[in-house]
């Protein structure tokens, strides 16, 4: 079956939540969604400290990959495409989940590099949002951020920091709900991490924050698609009202994402130091819609007996062999 008519499924297994997109190939290029969802297993829990993905992590990320295998072959998917991000290519133990993955659920799972990352992300989120003129993007993840500067759709630069949500909370907040002493060494260490990573000030142009943070982000302010500097000391003040508990009952959500959303809008308060955008525009992460994208191409070059072209090898695996 060609790349157009065809049904594909599509996760990313993040730090904090993995990702199901299952979508077909509409005439014009664009992507009729037929299912989606998303489950955080926190794969990423612990791993600074211990250097391996922890077993019942591990277990929760199968089971999910497992449901969603289901959901995305009972739309008729043939391909199960995948990436895995920052938590998987930093453990000691990810070319053993990797293999797990792909023999227990049938999904072709790659641990992508940082900059291929930033590059599936950039190209799904085209298809979405208007990029012209300069913007940056920031997908803010549970074990890394990539932070893209692009002018007029084209990237100029990417950027991919050990810097997330997850990795925060489990080194600097404690409590639940956070302190405000809690918050600030969140903003401190992203403040750190972001100078030190050459992220350089801006001059008043759009920041464009996708992925959970954002999404959720979006849901404490007035405006869900624009959020102007203040909004987010109040939405900080807002998470640090609500157990975690409580939060996911507001935002409806899963209370172990709701757990890490202070730390990620911690590091949004800390990118908006540094960028000085005049606002923030919030997006959901194109990262599996640039997947998919790719994924239809290949199969269209299959389809008629192409090779890769040259200078594209699409994502490259980090580690899925060892």
């Amino acid at each position: 079956m060609g790349g157009r008519s065809a049904v594909v499924g599509a996760v990313d297994v993040g730090s904090n939540t993995v990702k199901l997109t299952v979508a077909r190939r509409r005439s014009n290029g664009t992507l009729r969604v037929l299912a989606a969802d998303a489950e955080t297993v926190r794969l990423g829990a612990g791993l600074a400290e211990r250097g391996t993905l922890a077993g019942d992590r591990v277990d929760a990320a199968l089971v999910a990959l497992t449901r969603f295998g289901e959901i995305a072959r009972s739309h008729g998917a043939t391909r199960l495409v995948g990436v895995a991000t920052e938590a998987t290519r930093r453990a000691s133990n990810g070319g053993e989940f990797l293999r797990r993955v792909r023999d227990e659920t049938g999904w072709d799972l790659l641990a992508i590099s940082g900059e291929d990352e930033a590059a599936l992300t950039f190209r799904g989120l085209a298809i979405e949002v208007d990029l012209a003129g300069a913007v940056v993007v920031a997908d803010i993840g549970g074990g890394s951020t990539e932070v893209i500067h692009a002018d007029d759709g084209v990237i100029r630069s990417t950027t991919s920091l050990r810097l997330g949500s997850g990795a925060l909370t489990d080194l600097l907040v404690p409590a639940d709900p956070p302190t405000v002493a809690d918050v600030d060494a969140c903003t401190a260490a992203a403040l750190d991490i972001l100078r030190q990573g050459g992220v350089a000030g801006g001059r008043g142009g759009r920041l464009i924050a996708v992925g959970g943070t954002g999404e959720y982000l979006a849901r404490l302010v007035p405006d869900a698609h624009r959020v102007i500097g203040a909004e987010v000391e109040t939405a900080l003040a807002r998470c640090r009202e609500m157990p975690a508990a409580m939060l996911a009952t507001h935002l409806g959500i899963q209370e172990a994402r709701a757990r890490v959303l202070p730390a990620g809008i911690a590091i949004v308060r800390a990118l908006q130091q540094v960028l000085r955008p005049i606002y923030i525009e919030v997006a959901r992460s194109g990262i599996r819609a640039g997947l998919l994208l790719d994924t239809f191409e290949r199969m269209d070059r299959e389809m008629n007996g192409l090779g890769e072209p040259a200078g594209d090898s699409g994502p490259r695996s980090i580690r899925n062999d060892d």
